[in-house]
């Protein structure tokens, strides 16, 4: 063994004690303070909001917002049925079409195993859409596929949290 790999778990240890407080140091001489917030486990069920408050439904989404959805959703399919693909081309192709969580979500996905090859129809906005999430369901050669879209904000594009077959 030489003397840097014989030296190594030294360092680790010396690197280490600068981790571990100091028993002989004050714990009120602490800069910072950390106070666990109050539970209340006398409730199950949460307190329903006051008469006076204001609760701001989100609005539902429009003909516009709806048409763009629908395009994006079929894209997100299409591009999601190239099993064809290698992975780094179908994952690349995939990244611009989808949130950061959803493209995580598909990471290291082997295309080849993918069902779907085309989109064989219009897709269809599933009941619950609003400006800034939505589902949609797009037919495939592989059966229907559910798309999860969503977005910051009603200016900002549509993009794919999830791709998923349908519930039969």
């Amino acid at each position: 063994m030489n003397r840097a790999a014989a030296a190594l778990p030294l360092i680790a240890a010396l690197a280490l004690t600068g981790c571990v407080a100091d028993p002989d140091t004050d714990a009120s001489s602490s800069t910072s303070t950390v106070t666990a917030a109050p539970t209340s486990p006398s409730s199950p069920n949460p307190t329903p909001p006051s008469d006076d408050a204001t609760v701001i439904p989100v609005p539902e989404a429009g003909d516009d917002s709806r048409e763009s959805a629908l395009a994006a959703a079929e894209k997100v399919v299409a591009t999601f049925g190239q099993p064809t693909l290698d992975a780094e081309t179908w994952m690349n192709n995939l990244y611009p079409l989808m949130t950061q969580v959803g493209a995580a979500a598909y990471e290291g996905t082997d295309p080849a195993k993918v069902p779907v090859h085309q989109v064989t129809g219009a897709g269809t906005i599933l009941d619950g859409s609003t400006e800034v999430a939505l589902i949609i369901e797009v037919p495939t050669d592989a059966g229907p596929y559910n798309v999860s879209l969503s977005r910051i904000d009603p200016a900002a594009p549509w993009l794919a949290d999830r791709i998923r077959p349908a519930q039969a």
